[in-house]
């Protein structure tokens, strides 16, 4: 079979691709294969790389400059502190207190309570009282040298004490058991500025519920001057005090269910009072509508409940609360004529797995003496359960829902919201801390302003500036750190300083911060043969008068002799914070001259809150024309 053989050498034509042995080829399997599919085309792929170089470099800038500056911190030395001076106490310390206008700091003891003077630190007078141990204290500062105390019991029994003329004078208690197996236990005690009014919520075997007083301190005050006298005479027997006076006692809301009405007229007829709005219980809905209802939702919800949650909606009424005694205002209940502004004469609570605010006006006269469980005046629903609130010298009232969203309420300028705020998702509201708002100087802009720090559930800090006519701001302090005796386990405010905080870790660490640099000011520290006694709840107190910060410390002894020596000595360690170089700064800057609106004369009220209305007058102009555009927009969609 013939074979032809071409002539001249053998040629490998050239490949039709241009730049296949190109380097990007050769890695071609080691890229993304989203990029080979959405490949640009051109110029767009030379400004994608571009782009991307770009961002790689701004990316390894802001990398090295992190680096530096926790190479720096790292350099900067945290200036420790020792204490200053130390009160040895032969009793076992289970609380502390102190006024906030005066020189005494309280003391709760194994055995009663001590009173000392926190500028020398000399012991004043004392309460002794065998097999009674103070674990919670409240002061009030009524004039001058008198203060009333509310000292709660391991046992839960509240007891009211007055210091006057440098003795204490127990003056009622409140709830002594008459019978063991009937007692009811005080979980919290609080008594509102001015010594008016005091709040105990009290928990029994199957119930709890909330008691206000009415205080009738002009005629302890009497009583007091009359049995002085008649004791410099001669000796007479034990003074029986005028007892306080109970305003209402307060239950928590019953639980939603279906009722029994055929009809609204019917509804009505038999409802007791129809000027209460808010709270959910006035409906129509049917037992057997409702059972429907909640099984269609919780069928097509089940997997977005929590097992508590369910519990807490099916279950039984919210055990504990949290109140709050505020100022009226243009918000408050009641008649204008019988509200006083500027007075504590409101109460505003809140019951656990409870989504509504209840708030009552205090002073008002009882209709029936034998029915004191009175209904709320005002209701504010809110969009979750409240897990927490504070609030700042009852001027601004906060409140941190179960969803981490949480709303600042200017109580005292115009009753509305002054900024709502959602922390990052995942994040859950702990707690909350007003700070001291460098603006209620009478000297800076009267605009409402107020700084609130949130701790959250996973120890993370963040700090809120929340302004009328300033767009709210959230910044980050500090994150949740891995190792568990880095968290913080306490956050105690200075309110006399602003922008300063105290933190505590539960390593035992203390830490001294500023806020607004966010920044470690110094550290302070215990001699080596003590420690931090329960940094989760650390027993201290800070006296805003002499700056001095009073702590309590444990002596560290062997694992086997803890159980002997429950019940030894201790020792308060006094920090002065005036010789800190820091803190001289602080008071002398123009934020630390902070001056409370109530001790402002009217005129300079006045011309504050004018002034404030001529500032926000351009805001509010440009409000209310988007508001009745829309309106207006509205209107001619319906017409038409």
């Amino acid at each position: 079979m013939p074979v032809y053989i071409r002539k001249g050498p053998l040629e490998i034509p050239p490949g039709s691709e241009k730049e296949w042995t190109n380097e990007e080829e050769e890695d071609y399997f080691l890229k993304d294969p989203e990029k080979a599919v959405d490949c640009l085309p051109q110029p767009y792929r030379t400004i994608d790389k571009e782009l991307d170089r770009l961002i790689d470099r701004a990316w390894e800038i802001i990398t090295i400059k992190e680096q530096n500056r926790e190479a720096e911190k790292l350099k900067t030395k945290i200036i420790v502190h020792e204490p200053t001076n130390e009160i040895h106490v032969t009793k076992r310390v289970n609380c502390m207190a102190s006024g906030k206008s005066g020189p005494y700091l309280f003391v709760g003891l194994s055995e009663g309570l001590a009173v000392y003077r926190a500028s020398d630190l000399q012991w004043i007078c004392g309460w002794e009282a065998p097999k009674i141990d103070i674990c919670s204290l409240e002061v009030c500062h009524v004039k001058n040298e008198l203060y009333l105390i509310a000292a709660v019991d391991d046992m839960g029994v509240a007891r009211l004490i007055i210091l006057s003329d440098g003795k204490l004078s127990v003056l009622k208690v409140i709830n002594e058991p008459e019978d063991f197996n009937k007692r009811v236990n005080c979980v919290h005690c609080e008594i509102a500025d001015g010594g008016d009014y005091a709040g105990l919520l009290l928990e029994g075997s199957q119930e709890c519920w909330l008691e206000v007083y009415k205080l009738p301190k002009d005629s302890w005050l009497k009583e007091l001057e009359s049995s002085q006298m008649s004791s410099d005479t001669a000796p007479c027997p034990e003074t029986r005090f005028t007892p306080p006076i109970l305003l209402m006692k307060i239950k928590p809301p019953k639980p939603l269910t279906g009722c029994s009405f055929r009809s609204v007229q019917e509804a009505v007829q038999k409802s007791e009072d129809s000027c209460m709005f808010g709270s959910g219980q006035n409906h129509i809905i049917s037992a057997q509508q409702w059972d429907q209802q909640e099984a269609i939702f919780t069928g097509m919800f089940q997997k977005y409940f929590d097992l508590e949650n369910l519990q807490t909606a099916n279950g039984e009424r919210s055990r504990y609360s949290s109140f709050h005694f505020l100022q009226s205002s243009k918000m408050s209940p009641g008649e204008p004529g019988r509200i006083q502004a500027g007075l504590l004469n409101v109460i505003g609570v809140h019951w656990n797995g409870n989504q509504n605010l209840f708030l009552y006006l205090l002073g008002a006269p009882v209709k029936d003496k034998s029915d004191v469980d009175p209904k709320p005046d005002i209701v504010w629903p809110c969009a979750a359960t409240i897990r927490c609130s504070a609030v700042s010298f009852s001027s601004y009232l906060a409140l941190g829902l179960e969803d981490g969203t949480l709303t600042i309420w200017d109580l005292k300028y115009s009753g509305f919201p002054l900024a709502t705020v959602a922390l990052p998702e995942g994040k859950s509201i702990g707690s909350l801390h007003f700070l001291e708002c460098p603006t209620a100087n009478r000297h800076c802009s009267p605009t409402p302003r107020a700084q609130l720090l949130v701790c959250c559930a996973d120890k993370s800090l963040y700090l809120i500036t929340a302004g009328g006519d300033t767009a709210t701001s959230l910044a980050h302090l500090q994150l949740s750190p891995g190792d568990a005796n880095e968290q913080v386990s306490a956050v105690v405010p200075l309110h006399s300083l602003p922008n300063v905080v105290l933190l505590f870790y539960r390593s035992g660490m203390m830490q001294l911060m500023d806020i607004s640099l966010q920044e470690t000011v110094c550290q302070f520290s215990l001699p080596l043969s003590h420690w931090v006694a329960f940094p989760w709840q650390p027993v201290c107190s800070f006296d805003s008068e002499n700056l001095c910060l009073f702590l309590k410390g444990n002596e560290k002894i062997a694992a086997g002799e803890v159980m002997a020596a429950g019940d030894g000595a201790c020792s308060l360690f006094v920090f002065n914070l005036k010789c800190l170089q820091l803190m001289n700064a602080f008071r002398s800057s123009p934020y630390a001259s902070v001056s409370s609106a109530q001790s402002l004369h009217w005129e300079e009220m006045c011309k504050l809150l004018l002034q404030q209305r001529f500032e926000s007058l351009p805001e509010q102009t440009k409000k209310m024309s988007e508001c009745w555009s829309r309106l207006r927009k509205r209107a001619a969609t319906l017409i038409h």
